[in-house]
C-alpha cells in the first residue's frame, strides 16, 4: 500500500494491486482487511506509532524543555528524512481516506502539541500564554515542513530547526531565551543512532 500510495496517489491504488504486489492474493487480503480505508488506516497506524516512538523517545531523553523539544524536533526531521514514503504517506495521500485516518493524525499531533505545551511548565508566567499557542506553532511548523516535502532532501530540514524552535520557545520563555535556539548548534550526529 504505501509504495503503491507513493507511486500513483491513494485514489488511483485498487485492493487487487496492494494484494498483488504484496504477493498474496485478494481473498487473502480480504482475510485482514474490510477495504482499501481499513488498510489504509493499519498502514498510518503503524508509521504513526514508528514516528510517535522515535520523536517521544527523544523528548523524554532531555530532562528539560527546551532541551527536550529541540531533541524531539532534530529526531523527527530525521524521521522524515529517513521515511519519505512514509512521510507523505501519512500526511498527504491520506488526507480523504475517511474519518479513521484523520483521527490517527489528530491522535499523532495532540502528541506534538503536548510536547510544544510542555514549556507552560517552565514559562514565567504560564498564565500568560494563550491556551491554543502550541496549536498555533505545531501547525506553523507543520506548513514548513509540507512546504519543503517535495523539494530535494527536503530543502534541508535540518537547517531550519532553530527558527522553529525560535517560533516554539518564544511564547513560552520570550525573545531572549527564544534568539539563542538560532544560534544551538544540532545535536553531535553520534545520537541519531540512538533517536531512531
Amino acid at each position: 500500500m504505501l509504495d503503491l500510495v507513493f507511486e500513483r496517489g491513494y485514489d488511483g491504488v485498487t485492493v487487487e494491486e496492494v494484494a498483488d504486489r504484496a504477493g498474496g492474493s485478494l481473498a487473502e487480503f480480504q482475510r485482514f482487511f474490510s477495504s482499501k480505508q481499513d488498510c489504509a488506516v493499519a498502514v498510518l497506524e503503524e508509521l504513526a506509532e514508528n514516528n510517535l516512538r522515535t520523536v517521544r523517545g527523544a523528548f523524554d531523553r532531555e530532562e528539560r524543555w527546551p532541551d527536550s523539544l529541540r531533541a524531539a524536533a532534530y529526531a523527527h526531521v530525521r524521521w522524515i528524512l529517513d521515511n519519505p514514503k512514509k512521510m507523505h504517506f501519512g500526511l498527504l495521500e491520506t488526507l480523504w481516506a475517511g474519518e479513521m485516518t484523520s483521527a490517527l493524525r489528530d491522535n499523532l499531533f495532540r502528541s506534538y502539541i503536548e510536547m510544544v505545551d510542555a514549556g507552560r511548565e517552565v514559562a514565567p508566567d504560564p498564565e500568560a500564554v494563550p491556551a491554543y499557542t502550541a496549536e498555533g506553532v505545531v501547525g506553523s511548523i507543520t506548513q514548513v515542513v509540507v512546504r519543503n516535502m517535495g523539494k530535494p532532501g527536503g530543502a534541508n530540514l535540518s537547517s531550519q530547526v532553530p527558527e522553529m524552535m525560535y517560533l516554539a520557545v518564544l511564547p513560552f520563555l520570550g525573545e531572549e531565551v527564544a534568539r539563542k535556539e538560532l544560534t544551538l548548534p544540532a545535536p553531535d550526529s553520534r545520537q541519531r543512532e540512538d533517536d531512531l
